[in-house]
């Protein structure tokens, strides 16, 4: 369905992109985001203070959903609060947010419906710390659940279209041997996506090697792959540049479980200009951490992984 405010959203989500990349720790404060951005000659808030999910009165749909971190003292009013507590769907692969209470009476939660219908893609701001956010987007509703009282949210990573609908799994169809693969596919593609995301996010969106801010040349890459068991956890996760990231899948880089960087001594050895040399200079330094302690490299992972650079450099 055609999408009647993109022309908006596109201008939301460029200037939320250049807000981020100038904050020295990629999260944005309420202040900034209060401002809001230019279109034409209209303001436009990027979110409201007192609402989780939010239409500007100029769009026919949600732009942004937010969870906040309580107040010292205050209590938690939805489940989805605060970053930790996320909740992933074991059926989907995708993860909760709370509607507003009210259900589809609520008019917040019908223009989240409406977004969802056209395939919209939204800002996710994600409270770290009172009144400062983490933005994730693009994000997009796939499932809405007035009853349940939540929707489920896909995220996309580089180099990946938009993840398919998870409709299937809800109906009540038995499932074929296909659709099964294919709804087990999708699953793994939509949890994998959440986990570079939310790893990206845990480095503030720069890269742990170099400090790039560039999120186009960003991914969250798994210490031990995937392939060889390795959870779908923020703690099994490192933000790097794509380059970065061939070396450390290639065995040229490794990272032991002190976090310090190793370089292996086929690259070592070659001379071809200043990006090598960059590169070759990350010995001996140790990786960039989140600042989240519960969000760092598990040592047994890296541990795991650094054996493996160990012997492919014997």
């Amino acid at each position: 369905m055609n999408d009647p405010d993109a022309h908006i959203r596109s201008a939301a989500f460029s200037a939320m992109e250049k807000l981020v990349r100038y904050q020295p720790d990629g999260l944005v404060r309420w202040d900034a985001i209060h401002q809001g951005f230019q279109v034409g000659s209209e303001r436009i808030h990027f979110a409201n203070r007192a609402r989780g999910i939010f239409k500007p009165r100029q769009m026919s749909a949600a732009l942004s959903i937010k969870t906040v971190v309580p107040r010292a003292g205050r209590p938690t009013w939805y489940s989805d609060q605060g970053l930790a507590s996320s909740k992933l769907d074991a059926l989907t692969g995708l993860w909760h947010y709370d509607l507003a209470r009210g259900g589809l009476d609520d008019h917040t939660n019908r223009a989240l419906q409406t977004a969802m219908w056209r395939g919209a893609p939204l800002i996710y701001f994600i409270g770290v710390q009172e009144k400062t956010y983490q933005p994730v987007f693009p994000v997009w509703v796939e499932a809405f659940d007035p009853e349940a009282g939540h929707v489920l949210l896909a995220a996309a990573d580089i180099g990946d279209n938009r993840l398919s609908s998870v409709a299937a799994a809800r109906s009540n169809l038995p499932l074929s041997v296909e659709t099964s693969w294919t709804l087990r596919t999708t699953r793994v593609r939509n949890h994998q996506a959440w986990f570079s995301t939310r790893t990206k996010a845990a480095y503030r969106w720069r890269c742990a090697f170099s400090g790039l801010p560039v999120r186009q040349l960003l991914v969250g890459a798994h210490i031990v792959p995937d392939a060889e068991g390795g959870p779908a956890s923020v703690r099994n996760g490192i933000c790097m540049t794509t380059l970065h990231h061939m070396a450390f899948d290639s065995n040229l880089i490794g990272v032991d479980p002190d976090f310090r960087i190793h370089v292996s001594p086929s690259l070592r050895d070659q001379k071809d200009g200043t990006l090598l040399a960059n590169i070759k200079d990350l010995a001996g330094q140790r990786i960039r951490l989140p600042d989240n302690p519960v969000d760092k490299p598990d040592s047994n992972l890296l541990e795991q992984r650094f054996n493996q650079f160990e012997m492919s450099i014997r």
